[in-house]
């Protein structure tokens, strides 16, 4: 009897895991830029749906030959666009109001999620901060093109992120780098249950008619 309910109930199981996201930010709309700073300087621009900061750290003295861009400013329109010319370093800080118990609950491999369009031909370091502090440190691999990215995040982060608050994202490269982003959000992992085919459901009415018919039996 045993043997037949857990037939039944394997009829019902869970057989997998589908991937999902939930996207943070699409970088559409609104338009963010082209803004520059001069040496040493920075500009920051807020709007409903993040805060862009942008600062130059090293090359010419003047704003000319780096920029961030986001929304209809890019081409195509919505992405995230940092360029340095070379000589020049820019870092760029995107701040977004996360809120608590964002993923849900039956997820699991959860994942900073980023849809590269391109990045130059070094290493582009992402630093992620919560309310301020550090968070995670993630990079970018040389010449990655036309990807999605996924960032695995540990329990403490994770616990960390259902609190919610305000999440930073720090991207910066070796001089003269440049970046193109269509989105940014989280990947993880749901739960597939399995719908039984007719013949499975078939089995399984056979099974609870066979439960019946012994439970019959005992009685008489």
């Amino acid at each position: 009897m045993k043997k037949t309910l857990l037939a039944v109930a394997a009829a019902f199981a869970a057989v997998g895991a589908q991937a999902a996201t939930i996207t943070i930010d699409t970088f559409n709309a609104p338009d963010v830029g082209p803004i520059t700073s001069d040496l040493n300087g920075s500009t920051t621009v807020s709007d409903a749906v993040r805060t862009v900061k942008y600062e130059v750290l090293a090359g010419p003295a003047n704003g000319n030959g780096s920029d961030l861009k986001i929304g209809s400013a890019t081409f195509p329109v919505g992405l995230l666009e940092v360029a340095n010319a070379s000589g020049r370093d820019s870092q760029a800080t995107v701040t977004w109001a996360l809120a608590a118990g964002v993923l849900p609950g039956n997820a699991s491999n959860i994942g900073f999620f980023l849809e590269i369009i391109q990045s130059d031909g070094n290493t582009t370091s992402l630093d992620f901060l919560l309310n301020g502090g550090a968070l995670a440190s993630f990079a970018i691999a040389p010449n990655t093109v036309n990807q999605g990215v996924s960032f695995g995040l540990s329990d403490p982060q994770l616990a960390a992120l259902s609190t919610g608050g305000e999440l930073s994202l720090v991207i910066n490269g070796a001089v003269g780098w440049d970046l193109t982003l269509d989105s940014f959000g989280f990947s993880f992992d749901v739960p597939v249950v399995q719908v039984p085919e007719p013949n499975a459901l078939a089995l399984v009415g056979i099974a609870l008619a066979g439960l019946g018919f012994t439970a019959r039996r005992r009685k008489a």
